[in-house]
């Protein structure tokens, strides 16, 4: 089972929070503390923090270990809500367990494989060793607007996922493929991204709008894949506004249909 930890009102409306890869469910304390009549739940996903025992196999795998933890709950079906490596394990959740998820909201992610040169895939491969190297990490995090240095390191200065772990996961989200699913997906889905995103991600968003029956997408002007860090209050005010079926924060921007 993966751990977690949980805050906010217990008997409201639960939303399950699912992190981006190389960090931990800490990483939405922020968006806890802006959202306290909920009840978040934020697990540590497979191969991260106090859930590394739980092996990383594929985003099927982690989702079904979502599932497991949101049945234990006894709270489905649930809000969700996904950055980058936690929109890839929420995506196939709401796939194979529709009925857990009520509706969604996931930033940073595409829905087609990404191609990239051996070339690359190579220099992202030998990357991956430098996250076990603390002040690297914490270079990383702020450059994704992460303040709290503590959020990237476990228990002190550990890394809080391995370089395999990290390798692994680079690896599925770069051949991650939900093409054929869009169309049977019918929970209602927020799709965001940072206006300076990968090209990758910023392309998915017409797909996502455009062919996931109950989707809208969005951009977060000014801001990268790290926008929610640096926007908190944006962030909580949209999963309020997506969550409760009322309109969306004047500081996302819509996208031209294609």
């Amino acid at each position: 089972m993966l751990h977690y930890s949980q805050s906010g009102e217990r008997e409201q409306a639960t939303i399950v929070f699912l992190h981006a890869a190389g960090f931990d469910g800490r990483i939405w304390r922020k968006t806890q503390e802006l959202l306290p009549d909920f009840n978040c739940v934020c697990p540590d996903l497979p191969g991260h923090g106090n859930s590394r025992q739980v092996p990383v196999h594929d985003f099927d795998a982690a989702a079904e270990e979502v599932a497991n933890l949101i049945s234990s709950l006894g709270k489905g079906p649930i809000h969700l809500a996904g950055l980058s490596m936690g929109s890839y394990i929420g995506f196939r959740l709401m796939v194979r367990r529709p009925d857990l998820v009520k509706n969604a909201v996931f930033s940073g992610f595409q829905h087609d494989p990404i191609r990239v040169s051996v070339f690359i895939r190579a220099l992202m491969h030998g990357s991956s060793w430098m996250m076990n190297s603390k002040r690297n990490r914490e270079k990383m995090a702020r450059s994704l607007g992460v303040a709290d240095a503590s959020l990237v390191s476990f228990k002190g200065s550990k890394p809080i996922a391995t370089s395999s772990t990290m390798r692994k996961i680079t690896s599925l989200a770069l051949n991650f493929d939900v093409s054929p699913d869009l169309s049977n997906v019918m929970t209602p889905t927020l799709v965001l991204a940072g206006e300076s995103e990968h090209p990758a991600i910023l392309s998915s968003l017409s797909t996502f709008q455009s062919e996931l029956p109950n989707c809208a997408a969005r951009v977060i002007p000014g801001h990268g894949h790290g926008w929610i860090a640096r926007e908190p209050e944006l962030f909580a005010d949209s999963l309020r506004a997506w969550f409760s079926e009322t309109p969306l924060p004047d500081g996302l921007t819509t996208i031209a249909e294609e």
